[in-house]
């Protein structure tokens, strides 16, 4: 990215994703403010419902962050983003998911986002570029 590690880690937490996913809308039950940190707790819909995310750790020294994420009946997803510096005012960004089906319809769910896991993360570096370079959020279609 053409940020550096500082001002890139901020983008991964449930109010920086505002900046560049679009309709992105997390609606905070702890704290009821938009809150960063380990603990912090909010919901987004989701195609099938709603999700209930907690950030598990936040430690923008060393670019750690992780969530867990529960859409009932569904899935479970633990998340995890690694923000490292990446050359003269850039950065990388690694980003994995563990999921565990909770249903059929999950089982369907997680295989299908495993299969297409590398375009998930292409959409995400555009988005993170568009943003970049316009302030804007990549549109959803």
């Amino acid at each position: 990215m053409a940020l550096s590690a500082a001002d890139a880690f901020p983008l991964f937490n449930a109010e920086g994703e505002r900046r560049w996913v679009a309709g992105w809308d997390p609606r905070y039950v702890h704290p009821v403010e938009p809150g960063v940190g380990e603990g912090a707790v909010f919901q987004t819909r989701k195609g099938v419902g709603t999700a209930t995310w907690v950030q598990t750790r936040h430690d923008p020294h060393s670019g750690l962050a992780s969530f867990v994420y529960v859409l009932p009946d569904h899935h479970v997803a633990m998340v995890d983003v690694c923000v490292t510096p990446d050359g003269d005012g850039r950065s990388r960004a690694s980003v994995r998911y563990r999921m565990t089906s909770l249903s059929s319809d999950g089982d369907d769910f997680v295989r299908e986002f495993a299969d297409g896991f590398d375009d998930f993360m292409v959409h995400w570096e555009e988005a993170i570029q568009r943003h970049i370079v316009e302030g804007a959020p990549l549109s959803a279609g």
